[in-house]
């Protein structure tokens, strides 16, 4: 069965039957080849600790913001191990949905035919369960997993979005258990970022306030259809801290933010912080900057950043939390709005055999991009 991978030149894998070369794209300043590869299925029977496991057969994945530090990391060793003339490939993706087919003599919660999507919940309170992602290769087509690294998920729920939705669902209401209360006038950061659409999304089952913070000026009325009270526009690369005169007229006339959720800290935080009311919360789960050769920076340093920030959040009593992914209590609560019709991962669009190249273009190389993108095998 053929897998998604970042593979070898072209040149050097045309005379290898189970390669076949798909295209290139341009990733930061490296060109990525992408193949279609060809492996012997797996099955329960060569699956080590086979008692336990889950051969799961994947129908659709897709890739994150943190994926694509990992594809330049795959890409550079594939690239390397051709230098030394050595044939290799890797898969990508950390989200995928697939179906149960074949378990281990051991497995009770699962059966073969159920539709199932990793269980990331993080950190682990419980023996036996491996906290986080339980995969950087989603792309690959057949895989295997622990019972307690799968959750089945409701028919409902259709495979573009539940390739798209553990990472979001857990993230997501993560964040908003630690800091949202009623009442409050919550700041969305990059708005238009596939984190901070499903924390909107989300919000609209909380009573609050949100308001949203975005660099770009164009689908505001899908923030707006979401329930965002007003959409501020910035500047991303700024080299000042400074806002446009509309944020700062807002929070003169209607009080400041009492709590702000923020994926990517290296842009926003020192930002936010003049906008913050005291005893409010500021809560991240990321950055921009994750990886040394970006070639675009989010923010321009400074000496003396972090003494001003230490600064700002003393003399305001303001909380900063960080969060790495969620509780299982989070992701329940996710499924349980999604069925309900409230809660919902925005899809840009699938691509599907034939159309390798467009997926990775349009997931981390377009500017127009508004939602997840989803790679579908069937």
């Amino acid at each position: 069965m053929e897998s998604l991978s970042i593979i070898g030149s072209k040149e050097y894998i045309e005379e290898i039957d189970e390669i076949k070369h798909c295209g290139h794209f341009n990733l930061e300043k490296s060109t990525v080849n992408i193949g279609l590869v060809t492996e012997n299925d797996l099955s329960i029977s060569n699956v080590i600790n086979d008692d336990d496991r889950v051969v799961v057969r994947k129908t659709a994945f897709s890739c994150n913001y943190r994926d694509k530090t990992l594809i330049l990391h795959y890409n550079k060793e594939v690239q390397d191990m051709e230098a030394d003339d050595e044939i290799t490939f890797s898969y990508m993706g950390s989200e995928f949905v697939g179906e149960v087919i074949e378990i281990g003599k051991n497995v009770t919660g699962l059966k073969i035919g159920d539709r199932v999507i990793p269980n990331i919940a993080y950190p682990s309170y419980t023996k036996g369960y491996v906290g986080g992602i339980p995969s950087n290769h989603a792309s690959r087509r057949i895989d295997d997993f622990k019972e307690n690294k799968l959750v089945k998920i409701p028919d409902s729920m259709p495979d573009a979005v539940a390739a798209a939705f553990p990472i979001a669902a857990f993230t997501t209401y993560s964040m908003i258990r630690k800091i949202v209360f009623p009442n409050a006038r919550v700041l969305v950061t990059s708005a238009r970022s596939n984190t901070s659409l499903a924390v909107i999304s989300a919000l609209r089952n909380f009573p609050v306030e949100v308001y949203a913070i975005t660099s770009s000026h164009e689908d505001h009325d899908i923030l707006y259809n979401y329930g965002v009270k007003k959409v501020f526009v910035v500047d991303r690369y700024e080299a000042k801290p400074e806002e446009g005169q509309a944020l700062v007229n807002f929070t003169r006339q209607n009080g400041l933010f009492n709590a702000v959720i923020d994926p990517m800290s290296d842009i926003y935080l020192e930002r936010v912080l003049k906008f913050m009311d005291y005893d409010s919360k500021y809560v991240t789960c990321g950055l921009y900057d994750q990886y040394a050769d970006f070639s675009v920076r989010s923010h321009h340093e400074r000496p003396g950043l972090m003494k001003d920030i230490i600064m700002q959040v003393l003399a305001k009593n303001i909380s900063i939390i960080g969060n790495c992914i969620g509780l299982e209590e989070d992701f329940n609560m996710a499924v349980k709005h999604y069925e309900e019709g409230k809660f919902d991962i925005l899809i840009d669009e699938v691509f599907t055999i034939g159309e390798e190249i467009s997926f990775f273009e349009k997931t981390y190389n377009s500017s127009n991009r508004m939602g997840k993108v989803v790679f579908s095998y069937v």
